[in-house]
């Protein structure tokens, strides 16, 4: 239930600021904000891991979440509220359309003595929203009709990941594991992770007269990591919530794009984005079918993500 109520909030959202862009003339007509709304789909590619540490070996299990292609629709807005002030904002919801999950276990320190492997096929869906608050600066012309502006920004985010995994397949099993080789039914495990947390960043925008447009945008993220699964084959563990994890982390932003101006109104943009973000080490918390709980060590968490964005822009 969590996870369906997040994404019928990413809907919604999607709704509202959809219904900001095709209503605009009425909505702002009494108002003397300008700036802009746009609409885009992008192609994405993410990776995801994490391990924790045991009582006797400083890396007991390893998840891979590997080669994640994600299909997204994001909507951001970029408002005007004075000459120099401006709020921005972005909402994006995707789907993983195919991915691999590993999840190895080790009985030596360092990834040795390796005596359980399953792979298994990586499916969910992405959250993502930022709003951030900056003041456009303008440096200098740069040649006739074209100008150079710096908008330093701080904000708030939030990105959440839905993983699953299904189609198990054992492909390495030695004692103490007892799981046969080969392909198991009924996995429907899922691993729910989310990073929030202040940012602070930096936009230059380079504009001509004409009205095509270059930026490059980076931004340092300060987050608290939380996730909870439900390993839906392990009788040993309590469900829906088999274990959380809990640590704070680092995350880097970064992206480059242009657009060009289709009419006075509206404009063609392209963006590519990457980000970078892992944790620091923290808590694993495991719960047991018994009722008791059990606590480890979480390593480190490890994301990362690039994305190509096409969209339409509308100036208000």
């Amino acid at each position: 239930m969590k996870k369906q109520s997040n994404t019928l909030s990413c809907r919604s959202g999607f709704f509202v600021l959809i219904s900001l862009l095709l209503v605009h003339p009425v909505v702002y007509a009494a108002t003397d904000l300008s700036g802009e709304l746009s609409v885009s789909i992008s192609q994405r590619n993410d990776n995801l891991n994490w391990n924790i540490a045991g009582s006797t070996v400083n890396v007991l299990s390893e998840l891979k979440w590997e080669n994640m292609s994600i299909a997204q629709f994001q909507v951001s807005g970029d408002i005007h509220l004075d000459n120099d002030r401006r709020v921005r904002a972005k909402l994006g919801y995707g789907a993983v359309n195919s991915g691999t999950n590993q999840d190895s276990d080790y009985n030596g320190n360092n990834r040795t003595q390796e005596f359980s492997r399953s792979i298994s096929k990586a499916g969910g869906d992405v959250l993502d929203a930022s709003i951030g608050l900056g003041k456009k600066l303008h440096l200098r012309e740069l040649s006739k009709g074209k100008s150079l502006y710096v908008t330093p920004l701080v904000g708030l985010s939030i990105h959440q990941q839905n993983l699953t995994m299904t189609d198990g397949d054992q492909i390495i099993s030695t004692a103490p594991s007892t799981v046969p080789l080969g392909p198991f039914p009924g996995l429907a495990s899922s691993y729910d992770a989310r990073w929030m947390g202040p940012w602070l960043g930096a936009e230059a925008l380079i504009e001509t007269e004409l009205g095509w447009s270059m930026k490059a945008n980076v931004e340092f993220h300060l987050v608290d990591y939380s996730a909870s699964a439900n390993w839906n084959l392990r009788a040993d563990l309590a469900h829906p919530v088999s274990f959380k994890h809990a640590a704070t982390g680092t995350g880097f932003v970064m992206s480059l794009g242009a657009s060009y101006p289709v009419n006075k109104n509206w404009k063609m943009d392209f963006t590519m984005e990457r980000q970078n973000w892992s944790t620091q080490s923290g808590s694993d918390q495991v719960f047991l079918a018994d009722g008791t709980v059990g606590y480890t060590q979480l390593n480190a968490v490890n994301w990362d993500s690039t994305a190509y964005h096409f969209g339409i822009i509308r100036k208000f």
